[in-house]
């Protein structure tokens, strides 16, 4: 086992102290949107040892068996599988939508590297699911709502941009809405009914959180395209899932984030970055679907968190629980946490985090608060 060191990233839409308080460091007063624990290439926790710091991606490169088994070598190449992050939100992310496994294979294969800077799409050529699960109350956009429901609250806009948007409807699906409110049928007029009319409006619901989006980013399209996605309200401990294909994005609170090792997006609004239209309605499901939550097993101290994916599942410990042999990153997110194996023990306080590999074998965890386990199915 080693301690990790996460890699933070400074966003501008995280807030100034969470993870700060959440690590034990002192706010500098800019903004901390996220804190990694892994071994993505592009932002590699660090290895704490005997040998020195070192890179966790380099770890798992030189020794997968060790790190992953012989059977997770096979499966994930000398690659960690998963991803863990904390999330802390003080304006809505890019709504955004995530490729497919060979989607993102394609894509990153027709992408030419090298080529004096030119932008790519594809950053790696991996699929990107992911799960979120509140550590505070969160708010979330996820999937397509009910298209009568969308056409309501267009109508009760009532400008020629909506009732625009509304015709797209007819087909069933937002494949034509999309692209319509971002060329410029959300025009000032119909934006500044939604600010007007969502401001009155019953805090969760659509209007209200599409108007709080576009306070965030004033004269932003894509605030016409979150009218159109399902609210999903978490508490603390709730969580939801996120499929490849899935429009999404998420709005506000804190949140403990896995996903498959990838860093693939692409964005349709409420965002300064590029957005590639065309590219995220070929990635993206535009029909109506309700969001997708994990499976939740367990309980006398434990809970266990899974999904579709094959790369990640996440247990969360409030007393005590056993984790089998694989490779596993323990976090303590609230109190602190004693993980032992039968190649030793460490006292994680509040915030710090260790890598467990699968040759530590079977993982004890007892928590005084909550720790999350990232690991494999």
């Amino acid at each position: 086992m080693h301690f990790l060191t996460p890699v933070l990233r400074d966003y501008a839409w995280g807030t100034t102290r969470d993870i700060p308080d959440l690590l034990g460091i002192r706010p500098t007063g800019a903004p901390v949107a996220e804190a990694w624990w892994g071994a993505h290439a592009s932002a590699p926790s660090r290895v704490h040892s005997h040998d020195g710091p070192a890179p966790l991606s380099s770890i798992v490169a030189h020794q997968p068996e060790h790190c992953l088994g012989v059977d997770g070598a096979a499966r994930w190449g000398a690659r960690l599988p998963f991803l863990l992050k904390v999330l802390a939100i003080d304006k809505p992310l890019s709504i955004q939508v995530h490729p497919t496994l060979e989607q993102a294979r394609v894509g990153f294969e027709r992408e030419q590297r090298g080529t004096g800077g030119a932008k790519h799409q594809f950053l790696d050529p991996f699929h990107k699911p992911e799960m979120v699960v509140a550590i505070t109350p969160m708010t979330v956009l996820a999937g397509v709502r009910d298209l009568d429901l969308v056409r309501a609250d267009l109508d009760t806009l009532g400008t020629e941009g909506a009732a625009v948007l509304a015709a797209t409807l007819e087909r069933g699906d937002l494949h034509d809405y999309i692209p319509a409110a971002l060329a410029g049928a959300a025009d000032e007029r119909t934006l500044a009914r939604l600010a007007e009319i969502g401001d009155g409006a019953p805090a969760s619901s659509s209007l209200a959180v599409a108007a709080a989006a576009l306070r965030s980013f004033p004269g932003d399209a894509g605030a016409m395209v979150a009218l159109a996605l399902n609210v999903v309200e978490l508490e603390q401990g709730d969580a939801v899932f996120t499929d490849a294909g899935v429009l999404h994005s998420y709005q506000s609170g804190m949140g403990l984030e896995i996903m498959a090792n990838s860093d693939n997006v692409v964005r349709a609004g409420l965002t300064p970055k590029e957005i590639d239209v065309p590219l995220l309605l070929e990635l993206s499901d535009t029909t109506p679907g309700l969001p997708s939550r994990p499976v939740r097993e367990g309980g006398d101290g434990r809970v266990d968190l899974t999904t579709s994916a094959e790369e990640f599942a996440l247990t969360l410990v409030s007393a005590s629980a056993t984790i089998p042999a694989g490779p596993r990153i323990v976090l303590a997110v609230r109190g602190g946490a004693q993980v032992t194996t039968g190649a030793g023990s460490l006292t994680l306080a509040q915030g710090q985090a260790a890598f467990v590999p699968h040759a530590d074998g079977d993982l004890e965890v007892v928590s005084s608060g909550v720790a999350a386990v990232a690991r494999v199915p």
